[in-house]
């Protein structure tokens, strides 16, 4: 019971202290999680072809230098917590860990997993910060080194890295964490948060002047896939980074294959996946022409 109270109340104090305007902020958190997940595709790949335990150790080294190349360049630190988690310094503050609450109960009333994000205004040692979170899911390859049965190399290799490892036993769709991204805001005799001097950046699509095109033989229609990914994916991927490492030419996806992934993947629409895949597809192949 004290649990769902304390949920409860994150929620209340995520409304009571969301920035003024926090438009901008959103978005430029959201293109940078969009740019984190491309670069931790292109590592799952790779870590996808190499034994689990050895991909374990690499994801130990890689990942703070991929923080810490986003921090330098966009000027968003970026953390990864959890309630159970795997390295301790992935250990929440209170107020992480009260919002990580606020996710849980949100989920457990059936709110959607992409929809578990919030932002506000927080202060640390003087200094005030935007702070954007989104909840990460649990999918099927999390389970190789997050799942109930690891295998016995993978437990011995977590446990050689981790010693105080708490982050097993997960089944897919669960909160695995999340990110916790934070920006430093001008301090109150500077411009103010109300009215911050840049625009929100244009949609990525809008920026690269992408337009569908219906191409012989594809699986769906790009230009509906382009709306159902604005729908239900926008927020947890960038959709250039995904049209890449899908459908690279040198290494072209099963269409129908992807069709039934994103089928099971919690996609919900009449042929919607399928137009997804279409408008992926379209897209790699927009991005190969813009590029010769």
């Amino acid at each position: 019971m004290r649990v769902i109270l304390v949920a409860l109340f994150a929620l209340l104090v995520t409304f009571e202290a969301r920035a003024q305007d926090p438009d901008r902020y959103v978005a430029e958190a959201e293109d940078v999680l969009q740019r984190l997940r491309g670069t931790m595709m292109a590592e799952l790949k790779l870590f996808l072809e190499m034994p689990p335990a050895e991909a374990v150790a690499l994801c130990r080294h890689l990942s703070p230098e991929v923080k810490e190349q986003i921090a330098a360049e966009t000027g968003w630190q970026v953390r990864r917590v959890s309630l159970r988690v795997r390295d301790p310094v992935n250990r929440p503050n209170e107020e992480e860990r009260g919002i990580l609450l606020g996710f849980e109960a949100r989920l457990a009333a059936g709110q959607s997993m992409r929809l578990l994000r919030t932002d506000r205004v927080v202060e640390r040692e003087g200094q005030r910060y935007v702070l954007f979170m989104q909840a990460i899911p649990t999918f099927d390859t999390c389970l190789i080194c997050h799942g109930p049965d690891l295998d016995p190399e993978v437990d011995r290799a977590v446990h050689e890295l981790y010693p105080e490892d708490e982050a097993t036993g997960y089944s897919v769709g669960d909160i695995r964490g999340a990110f916790a991204l934070y920006k430093p805001l001008p301090d109150k005799g500077e411009a103010s948060v109300a009215a911050p001097a840049a625009a929100p950046p244009k949609p990525l699509l809008e920026r690269l002047a992408y337009r569908p095109k219906k191409r012989a033989g594809a699986v769906g229609d790009a230009a509906a896939g382009a709306a159902a990914f604005e729908r239900n994916c926008r927020h947890c991927h960038a959709p250039d980074d995904l049209a890449r490492h899908l459908f690279a030419p040198e290494a072209p996806a099963a269409e129908k294959d992807l069709c039934l992934f994103l089928d099971t993947h919690g996609l919900r629409e009449e042929r919607g996946a399928c137009d997804i895949v279409a408008f992926l597809h379209d897209l790699a192949l927009f991005l190969a022409e813009k590029e010769q």
